[in-house]
């Protein structure tokens, strides 16, 4: 047996060991308990204040968001309320209702507005407006949101009246339009259908909408918006001056008695065999003389339209006009002979009618001014001798000053690639660069009526006061159908934008109907505007029904192909359905709702473009306004 004592020392050990364990683990479960519970209150406490700030701040939000909305509407609706320069506090120490039409406690607003960016217009119209929401403990959240202003640009077709002489224009046939459609007028549309691929709206309603697809929807009753006046682009004119680009016409009428025509040229200056370079595009500017309206057009006559032959073997061929196909003409018949014709065969060249050289595969027309028609221009003017103009006309038989008018010299500087590459016409050329032209501003103005042609390398905007007449294809160096945005050209013409009836643009019967231009169709690249009153084709009910193809089908003139975007007070026609004039083939450029022509004019309404917040800390609205303004 074991001694009695020792058992109980080590029971009484052992159970002393357990009462010390129990107690320390109480004192420790409660501990955790109450750390627990402590938790649990300071959590909730936590996302009771986080939710309160969230709260908080939403109202700031909401507040100053509110309030940049009321500014928007009161710029739509009050032209005046956006200052010329600096700014204005439209509310102070407002108060703005929440969804439930009460006032959000505590919430206080002021609200700005001024216009920002570029102020000029050249590049569009800006405003910013600011909204400064805060409390009475100084918490604060600032909000800006920078507007854009509509430019007519945008829309592909756009009208104040649709209709034309008291008849209502319809929408029909098929018609698609790609583009932003708008008119202040009803909008009618034939049971043949339409479809418009982008907004549609009106001030009216839209007649027959049912037979249309609106892939965008559409809206009627909308306010008007009102077009621009002569008054109101007055400032253009000194824009164009800065660069040498504002003109005097000596005619402001219609089509038929213009006598000015500017010619968009485009040249290689860089080597790179193409002319899309930034510094390669130019305009040069006619004027004809008195009487001399048909000649600057390009009418068909004898003067301005001719066939081609060589005056040395297998040299280049080179344009004589038909009025000096004459027996009487010694040197014309020895230019012949010169370029490998018999003398019979030269002799009965010379002879030759207008009617017959123009049934010639090759013949052409060209207006006033071009080179090709030296012949022409050279006889009888000061300075040349019977051998200068006693030849066959090409690109640089230049006649800066001829019988039947001269060009505008430019005074500026030239630049050695330009005198070196267009040594016939160097001086002649005004360059829409302002790398070559310090004052440029994308404007070129023109007090009167003028014609237009050529190949455009730049962004600029045409404004002309009178009539804006078409006498050959218009184009950009880069096809828009390319996607690039590299040219864009806005005309606005004080009353008509007229596509010529002349030797170029109709058809002319030579024993069959054929074209005297180097293509069968009209190409237009330009945003045209047209304050009073259409874009339209000159005798557009005469002519051939039948003379050109567009496409596989037969008709009057051809295809029509513009490109850009068409803005008009009253729809104008084009052709008939018995196949006078021109067949349209309109598409829409893209490139404006980005890059709009230099001062194209602007509805008046304003879009949203970029949202940004605004550190309350260091706000400070005047120092803000300044800063978003760049220096004069």
């Amino acid at each position: 047996m074991f001694p009695p004592t020792r058992d109980v020392k080590r029971n009484a050990g052992a159970t002393g060991a357990r009462r010390g364990s129990a107690l320390f683990l109480v004192l420790v479960l409660t501990m955790a308990v109450s750390a627990l519970a402590m938790s649990a209150i300071v959590l909730t406490t936590h996302t009771t204040l986080v939710s309160k700030y969230f709260q908080r701040e939403r109202d700031f939000k909401y507040a100053a968001e509110a309030a940049l909305a009321m500014a928007k509407s009161r710029l739509a609706n009050d032209p005046d309320a956006l200052p010329d320069s600096g700014f204005v506090k439209l509310m102070a120490g407002g108060s703005i209702a929440g969804a439930d039409g009460n006032p959000i406690p505590g919430v206080k607003v002021d609200l700005y507005v001024g216009p920002t960016g570029s102020t000029s217009g050249q590049f569009g119209r800006f405003a910013s407006i600011v909204a400064d929401a805060r409390d009475a403990s100084g918490s604060r959240f600032v909000r800006r949101l920078e507007l854009s202003q509509e430019s007519f640009a945008k829309f592909a077709y756009w009208t104040n009246r649709e209709t034309n002489n008291g008849a209502t224009i319809w929408f029909g046939g098929g018609d698609a339009l790609f583009g932003p459609v708008w008119s202040n007028d009803d909008i009618h549309i034939d049971n043949s259908g339409a479809k418009f691929f982008d907004d549609v709206g009106t001030a009216g309603t839209i007649q027959g909408k049912a037979f249309g697809t609106f892939a965008k929807g559409f809206q009627e009753k909308v306010k008007p918006i009102t077009l621009p006046t002569n008054t109101t682009l007055a400032n253009l004119s000194g824009y164009a001056a800065a660069g040498q680009l504002a003109f005097d016409a000596p005619t402001s009428g219609d089509e038929t008695t213009v006598r000015m025509r500017l010619e968009f040229v485009a040249t290689d200056l860089n080597g790179t065999n193409d002319s899309t370079d930034v510094d390669e595009g130019f305009v040069r500017v006619y004027v004809a003389r008195a009487g001399q309206s048909a000649w600057l057009r390009g009418d068909m006559t004898e003067d301005n339209c001719g066939d081609w032959h060589r005056d040395t073997p297998g040299g280049p061929l080179k344009f004589y006009p038909s009025s000096v196909h004459s027996a009487a003409n010694t040197w014309f018949i020895d230019a012949l002979k010169n370029g490998g014709m018999s003398s019979s065969a030269a002799t009965k060249e010379a002879k030759q009618p207008f009617a017959t050289v123009m049934k010639e595969t090759n013949a052409r027309c060209f207006p006033g001014g071009d080179p090709h028609l030296v012949a022409v221009e050279r006889n009888g003017a000061a300075g040349y001798s019977a051998a200068d103009w006693q030849k066959g006309g090409e690109d640089t038989t230049f006649t800066a000053t001829g019988t039947r008018g001269a060009w505008v010299r430019w005074t500026g500087d030239i630049d050695a690639r330009v005198a070196s590459r267009r040594w016939w016409d160097a001086s002649y050329l005004f360059p829409l660069y302002r790398g070559l032209n310090k004052g440029v501003k994308g404007v070129i103005y023109v007090n009167g009526t003028t014609a237009v042609s050529g190949v455009l390398r730049a962004r600029t905007t045409l404004y002309a006061t009178g009539d804006v007449v078409f006498v050959d294809d218009l184009r950009y160096a880069t096809d828009p159908a390319s996607g690039r945005c590299s040219d864009m050209l806005g005309i606005i013409a004080g009353n008509d934008a007229v596509v010529a009836d002349n030797g170029l643009n109709t058809p002319q019967f030579a024993g069959t109907w054929h074209s005297m231009d180097d293509n069968t169709d009209m190409f237009i690249h330009a945003v045209i505007m047209a304050l009073n009153t259409s874009f339209r084709v000159e005798n557009y009910t005469g002519g051939p029904s039948n003379g050109a193809k567009c496409g596989t089908t037969t008709w009057g003139r051809g295809c029509l192909y513009l490109t850009g975007g068409l803005i008009q007070e009253a729809r104008g026609p084009v052709g008939l359905l018995s196949g006078q004039g021109f067949i349209k083939r309109y598409s829409y450029d893209r490139c404006v709702l980005t890059t709009p022509p230099p001062y194209f004019p602007t509805t008046g309404r304003f879009e949203d473009n970029r949202y940004y917040e605004i550190d309350p800390v260091r706000f400070d609205v005047a120092e803000l306004y300044k800063s978003l303004v760049p220096n004069p």
